[in-house]
Parts: C-alpha cells; sequence; structure tokens
C-alpha cells in the first residue's frame, strides 16, 4: 500500500466520538491530530506489512518538520527494536491505530510509551543480575546479564498460555529463551511448558522469569 492509500485509511478510521479528530493533514502528508479541542500534534502514517524496519520510519523522520507520533498499518506488523529507537530518538511515540488514539488522550503523543511493554521492560533493566538490556522487536527483550548466558524474553499476551500462543510467538518473532505471560491473571497451562520445552525454551509467569533472571 502507497503511503498515502494508508494515511487516508487511518484519517478514515478515527472516530470523532471518542474526542480524538483530525483537523488538518501537512505538506508531508501528516495527519493532525487534536484530542477535545486540546493540543494539536503530527502523526506520520507508514504501510510497513510484516517488519517495521529503520527504513520505513526513516523517510518520514527526515522531515523539517518532525511527527509527535508513527502509527503503522497493518497493526499485525512487527516493529523491529533499531526502528523503535529510531522513534524514539526523534523523540516521537509509535504503535497501531489504538496506541495512536491512546497517546492522543495521554497528551503526550511524542513521548507514549505502551504501559505493558515498559513495565516488563523495567523490571528486566532493574533485575539485579541484569547489565543492560537490548530490545530486538515490540515484544521481545535480550536480558545481558552480569552472570550467565544472555536471555532472549518474549511477551505473550494471554490470559492462559496455551501451547498455541507459545508456537504463534516463536513464528512471529523467531527464537527466544523464555516466552513470559505479560498478565498476571491466568495460567501457563502444562501445554505450553511442553511446547516451550520442545523448543529448546521455558514458558513462565512474571515472577518466575524474575527468579530464571537470577540463576
Amino acid at each position: 500500500m502507497a503511503r498515502g492509500s494508508v494515511t487516508d485509511w487511518v484519517a478514515e478510521h478515527i472516530d470523532p466520538n471518542t474526542g480524538v479528530e483530525i483537523i488538518d493533514r501537512t505538506a508531508e502528508d501528516f495527519l493532525m491530530v487534536r484530542y477535545k479541542k486540546g493540543a494539536v500534534f503530527p502523526a506520520a502514517v507508514i504501510g510497513a506489512q510484516d517488519i517495521v524496519l529503520p527504513g520505513h520510519v526513516a523517510p518520514v523522520l527526515a522531515h523539517a518538520t518532525k511527527p509527535n507520533f508513527v502509527v503503522n498499518v497493518p497493526s499485525k506488523a512487527v516493529w523491529s527494536g533499531p526502528a523503535i529507537a529510531m522513534v524514539h530518538g526523534a523523540p516521537a511515540g509509535f504503535g497501531a491505530l489504538g496506541d495512536l488514539m491512546r497517546a492522543a488522550r495521554d497528551g503526550d503523543a511524542a513521548h507514549y510509551r505502551n504501559k505493558e511493554f515498559g513495565f516488563f521492560e523495567r523490571a528486566i533493566t532493574q533485575h539485579s543480575n541484569v547489565r543492560s538490556i537490548t530490545r530486538e522487536y515490540d515484544a521481545v527483550f535480550v536480558a545481558h546479564r552480569y552472570s550467565g548466558n544472555d536471555l532472549v524474553i518474549a511477551l505473550v499476551d494471554a490470559y492462559n498460555m496455551s501451547a498455541e500462543d507459545v508456537r504463534r510467538t516463536r513464528d512471529r518473532y523467531g527464537a527466544f529463551d523464555i516466552a513470559v505471560k505479560m498478565s498476571s491473571y491466568g495460567s501457563v497451562t502444562s501445554a505450553a511448558t511442553a511446547a516451550a520445552d520442545s523448543m529448546g525454551a521455558e514458558a513462565l509467569m512474571f515472577r518466575e522469569m524474575l527468579r530464571r533472571l537470577a540463576q
């Protein structure tokens, strides 16, 4: 899809009944977004189909006027770590249409961060045995530890993590060492544990992940 067509799609799918509205469109083809008569900010739309790479975001960040948010269509596409770093460095927020809506309501689109991803990023970073982390994808972090090998941690958004959730995460992001369930509710099923084990990985709850980082 051409950038103009995905920009049209986003503009058409923003429901003004939510308080978020498009009030203008810039020469750079950015959407000027406003929430409930508040501050207006520019949002760029890109159309990476499978994975968002730096090459997809570089053109919209090259303008003299920088967007405060970069939204990708379709939402199923994975954001790569380098692309995220480039957008955050602008600074700008990133995500799908739903993230754009939340960023508008938050009132600071340029510094918008997905709260769930941010929670796990902080928790891993602040672990006493973690020297630093690298973000490989939107939901995958590599924990570089003081003691022990690096661990690739994939976040899984599921109430009861199933074998299919584990397999889907592997298909989406590639190999990982730990699939951690994002929600504190529900459970990791025995089938998920077996599926992860067959891949040479582990399927864990949050507290189990913290203990694994310490080993």
